[in-house]
């Protein structure tokens, strides 16, 4: 039976999504200065990845999306702020740039918690690694670490904006010569009262063309990162 490469993610709202390829192209060039060699996520890509599902079949896709679908819906809508440059799994040996993401409420780690007890009894083998929030822009791939933290460092501890999570998304991942390809496979909408809603960041992030001067390389954008829940 044929299998789909797929991750669950939240998308990311467009203002925000925007000031974050802002910063990661200003990233970008410092790094490349300094001779720094990192993969970089293309922009239309950037996500949060709630659980990454590996190879699953088509009927275990739609499996996935009704057992998750009535846990979604106790879930409220919940604002989260992106802000903060940092890299897994520290300064002196980075493997992975990301930008933080804040939310007071507990909401997100209350999502990801809901989504990997749904997929546990379902039968998947899940790490246990505390989540951490974030948004992964790049992975290095050599150069020197400490200048590469320093490029981080200047950024400091800049916002890029709130943005309301309405939903989760299923995405197929296919990896290509020139990138990884994403296409939605299923979406569920939290339930309850919006809070802090944002009417103009409801538009989901992904499937948005955002174009940057130079062509990005995310063939393995999926990958499983330090620090973080395996992609």
């Amino acid at each position: 039976m044929r299998t789909i490469r797929s991750f669950i993610a939240v998308n990311i709202g467009i203002n925000a999504l925007r000031a974050i390829a802002d910063e990661q192209s200003g990233l970008r060039r410092r790094v490349g200065e300094r001779g720094g060699d990192v993969r970089w996520v293309a922009p239309q890509n950037l996500h949060v990845t709630l659980r990454f599902l590996g190879q699953v079949t088509e009927p275990m896709v739609a499996a996935i999306q009704d057992g998750l679908e009535p846990v979604v819906r106790t879930i409220a809508p919940f604002e989260v702020t992106a802000a903060g440059l940092g890299v897994f799994p520290d300064e002196l040996h980075p493997r992975v740039v990301w930008v933080g993401l804040r939310e007071e409420g507990g909401a997100l780690e209350r999502l990801y918690g809901a989504t990997s007890e749904v997929l546990v009894r379902m039968g998947f083998n899940l790490d246990d690694k505390p989540f951490t929030s974030h948004v992964t822009l790049g992975r290095v791939k050599g150069g020197d670490g400490a200048a590469l933290a320093a490029c981080v460092a200047e950024s400091g501890e800049r916002k890029y904006g709130a943005f309301t999570v309405r939903e989760i998304a299923c995405y197929r991942s296919d990896l290509r010569p020139g990138g990884a390809d994403y296409q939605v496979l299923w979406r569920l909408p939290l339930g309850g009262r919006v809070r802090g809603a944002r009417p103009e960041e409801a538009e989901p992030a992904i499937e948005r063309e955002i174009q940057d001067e130079q062509p990005f390389s995310d063939a393995a954008d999926e990958a499983p990162d330090e620090g973080e829940t395996k992609e």
